[in-house]
């Protein structure tokens, strides 16, 4: 007969090889099942996807709720959190992270509604000690930042919008691109709504849904710092399961064209297609985004591409291969023609998004 402790050592090496695996959430968790309870956890295995943590976070509340809450948080692997926030006075979402020593970031594409024209804006909330390649280190920010949700001091009476963010993180800019492996890329799809905030709380209300979704096996992006880092630092081949091979390319010189920086999908059957959206700067949407279709077969060699990559802005992707489709989102930056070429740079970074 075994005694109690050794019926129990099969639990405990069961709990300690899980944590050992990380905690995965399935890409089937629910909707809305942050709001009941802690999800169950599960390690993804399937080969044909990329394993990933997908978190649905809701913060949601009006009058008839006994219990407000105002904020909740998801986990950004490796990098940080990221709250929601809506209070009568403060409507925002912010990046938290320990090290403002790496150069972190998180790009949006932000569309609302100002002055009844819809609207967007590229916005890139960023968390450094060292602005650039020369910088001392004394400058930089704090270990926070936020991009409010409010376009009003004191915040609107109504208001509704959506955002597409990816959150990236890399050496600091006072090192190498290469310094150290990057961190996961994170990205999520979040939608808000409140109305009365310029009424009594007893006519308050407010939602936000976010679906936070992070590659934990796949790290795809390029970091160079300064033009002789870029010297085979300058593309990347990615593999994305069942779909293809994703490559980004981003050399050192100058195309106005935006030639030399260039994204491209290799896909795995040749009834595929690409839809692009090219996100950069901020005024009304048919000003600020352009949209594109690449059909297989339409280049030699046959791929999906080459998509030009902004200079300093967004792309949303629609990849489709066969039946099955996938969502990305890329941010680029890059400064090719300074002066002093140490101050050149490359920072991309790309990723799927659960919807």
């Amino acid at each position: 007969m075994r005694t109690p402790l050794r019926r129990l050592l099969p639990a405990l090496l069961a709990l300690v090889l899980l944590g050992s695996t990380g905690l995965l959430l399935p890409a089937s968790v629910p909707a809305g099942a942050a709001e009941r309870e802690a999800p169950a956890v599960s390690e993804v295995r399937s080969s044909s996807t990329a394993r990933s943590l997908v978190q649905h976070v809701t913060v949601s509340w009006d009058p008839s709720t006994r219990r407000k809450v105002y904020s909740r948080n998801a986990v950004v692997p490796g990098i940080g959190e990221l709250a929601l926030i809506c209070k009568g006075n403060a409507t925002m979402i912010r990046l938290h992270t320990e090290d403002r020593g790496l150069e972190t970031q998180m790009w949006l594409q932000k569309f609302e509604v100002k002055n009844e024209h819809k609207v967007v804006a590229v916005k890139t909330p960023r968390i450094y000690r060292w602005a650039h390649a020369l910088d001392d280190g004394t400058g930089g920010t704090g270990y926070y930042a936020s991009e409010g949700l409010n376009q009003r001091t004191p915040i609107e009476n109504y208001s509704s919008g959506t955002i597409n963010g990816i959150i990236s993180q890399r050496p600091g800019r006072n090192q190498p691109g290469t310094a150290f492996a990057p961190k996961p890329v994170t990205t999520f799809e979040l939608s808000w709504f409140w109305n009365g905030f310029r009424h009594p709380a007893d006519y308050r209300s407010c939602r936000i849904d976010a679906v936070v979704t992070t590659q934990l096996d796949t790290r795809a992006g390029i970091t160079w710092r300064g033009s002789a880092d870029a010297v085979g630092h300058d593309r990347q081949t990615t593999r994305i399961p069942g779909f293809g091979e994703l490559s980004l390319e981003c050399r050192d010189e100058v195309d106005p064209t935006g030639a030399a920086q260039t994204l491209s999908i290799t896909p795995d059957a040749a009834d595929a297609d690409l839809y692009v959206e090219r996100v950069t700067g901020e005024g009304w949407v048919e000003d600020h985004v352009a949209t594109r279709t690449y059909t297989y077969g339409q280049t030699v060699p046959a791929m999906l591409g080459p998509v030009p990559m902004p200079r300093n802005g967004t792309l949303r992707l629609r990849l489709r291969v066969g039946q099955a489709e996938r969502w990305l989102l890329v941010s680029s930056y890059d400064v090719v023609n300074n002066p002093d070429p140490r101050l050149n740079l490359c920072e991309v970074a790309a990723a799927h998004y659960a919807r």
